[in-house]
């Protein structure tokens, strides 16, 4: 994976050239001497000025998303791996910085999906009020395209049409069934987001019975609520659909699904051949993108 830079971090000059490597705790970086304003840097794979090697990182991150607290996590470390920060808390910041950063490229990526989709909602609380978790997925890929926390006990119609406008957005067409409960707000939201004449609405009452289970969609929500369970409770509402975005790339990207003998994101067709360490891989792939889409070379006279 080439991650060279394209341009200077202090100047924002594309006149640079190689000189020698960069050595600390984090491993060794190439170094950049500028041409323009005589400043050296070093390259960003998504870790620059971190204090803790890539695989610290990454390991936590994964044990975060897998089962495990912040704390849980940092204990885990302090006993198995050869070096853990002092506390919780650094931990917490790395699961909000690399899912916004990764959140930010998977979003743009458009998966293969198939005619029908599942769509089921759960209960959560946040800051100690009642709200609900809405979740859209991909019947034959399992591809978690969408979430969305909404505040208050009502399951309106303008939340489900918002959950499913979401899902609608990172695919270019729009299924052919959509698989729900009996909640009556679905109907219409249908109607507003996917076309009542273009999608089929599939009502399955039982979760064992009918030829149109919504059996794949109860066990995703299951997973979501056990990973939040290990968090007590959301702050707020901000910290929640930071926490969801991370578990969705954890459950698309790095997670192997059992029935799919990948991931999520491979049976959608999105082969990133991101390796063994995913989430280490996905930062850097992020931090890449963000380099050549968000920060333009912009051209300067030598």
């Amino acid at each position: 994976m080439n991650l060279s830079p394209t341009k200077c971090r202090f100047c924002k000059s594309a006149s640079f050239v190689k000189d020698g490597w960069r050595y600390n705790s984090s491993g060794r970086k190439q170094r950049y001497p500028c041409k323009v304003c005589g400043r050296r840097f070093a390259e960003d794979d998504g870790f620059l000025k971190m204090k803790f090697r890539p695989e610290t990182i990454t390991a936590a991150m994964d044990l975060c998303h897998t089962s495990k607290s912040s704390r849980k996590a940092r204990n885990w470390l302090e006993r198995h791996w050869e070096e853990f920060p002092k506390s919780h808390v650094s931990i917490w910041r790395w699961v909000q910085k690399y899912s916004q950063l990764v959140g930010d490229f998977v979003e743009v990526l458009e998966p293969q999906t198939s005619d029908e989709w599942l769509a089921d909602e759960m209960v959560l609380f946040v800051g100690g009020k009642w709200s609900w978790n809405w979740e859209v997925m991909d019947s034959r890929t399992r591809f978690w395209l969408a979430s969305k926390i909404t505040e208050g006990r009502d399951r309106t119609v303008e939340d489900a049409e918002a959950v499913l406008s979401k899902a609608r957005g990172r695919t270019e067409g729009r299924p052919e069934k959509l698989v729900t409960d009996g909640l009556p707000a679905y109907r219409r939201g249908i109607s507003w987001s996917l076309g009542w004449r273009q999608c089929e609405h599939v009502v399955e009452l039982s979760w064992k019975e009918g030829k149109h289970r919504t059996n794949p969609i109860e066990r995703k929500v299951q997973t979501t609520r056990m990973r939040l369970k290990t968090m007590r409770c959301l702050e707020s509402l901000e910290t929640g659909r930071n926490r969801l975005k991370g578990a969705r790339i954890h459950y698309n990207f790095v997670r192997p699904h059992m029935s799919l003998g990948g991931t999520p994101a491979e049976a959608a067709g999105l082969n990133l051949d991101l390796g063994r360490d995913k989430w280490l891989s996905l930062i850097r792939l992020s931090s890449k993108i963000f380099i050549l889409i968000y920060l333009p070379i912009t051209e300067q006279s030598p």
